[in-house]
């Protein structure tokens, strides 16, 4: 257990990020930007910013959109929208454990939000994946990271 409210959902988030580098770092602008947004994301977490979190998520999307403008297929743009979602809201809950618990424990607590939102956006991602690859009308790459930005703002609506 850990002394420290907030840092298996941070951790998560730390590592949602790394896969959104090596999912969308297809060229060196979208590494550089996903690069970026992990490094803000990690600052982030250091500082308990919810505005550093957030500017590191939109670098994050930021290497997603430049991917998908470079022709990255449907499955790599889902791919790192899902795991772009996952560090920006494993990252918000670390600091709003620690912002309310303080050093209570809460890893029971955290490992289950990881385990659940992984599982539900993991699950979005999956189901959309199988049907682009039936038989439907061809999206475009950027269509696609219009979607998924489109699903990212919702969500933030609904933290609000």
């Amino acid at each position: 257990m850990t002394d420290r409210t907030g840092v298996v959902c941070g951790g998560a988030a730390l590592s949602a990020g790394v896969v959104t580098l090596f999912v969308a770092g297809i060229s060196v602008v979208s590494t550089g930007a996903a690069l970026v947004g992990v490094v803000l994301l990690a600052g982030g977490q250091l500082v308990q910013s919810r505005r550093l979190v957030d500017l590191a998520s939109a670098s994050l999307f930021l290497a997603l959109l430049v991917a998908a403008l470079q022709g990255a297929t449907t499955t790599t743009v889902l791919a790192a929208g899902g795991t772009t979602v996952l560090a920006w809201t494993f990252a918000h809950a670390a600091i709003d454990l620690y912002a309310d618990l303080g050093t209570a424990p809460s890893t029971p607590v955290e490992l289950t939000h990881v385990a659940g939102t992984t599982g539900l956006v993991g699950g979005a991602v999956v189901v959309t994946t199988l049907l682009f690859r039936l038989d439907v009308p061809q999206l475009s790459p950027l269509a696609l990271a219009s979607i998924v930005l489109g699903a990212i703002a919702l969500t933030a609506a609904l933290r609000r």
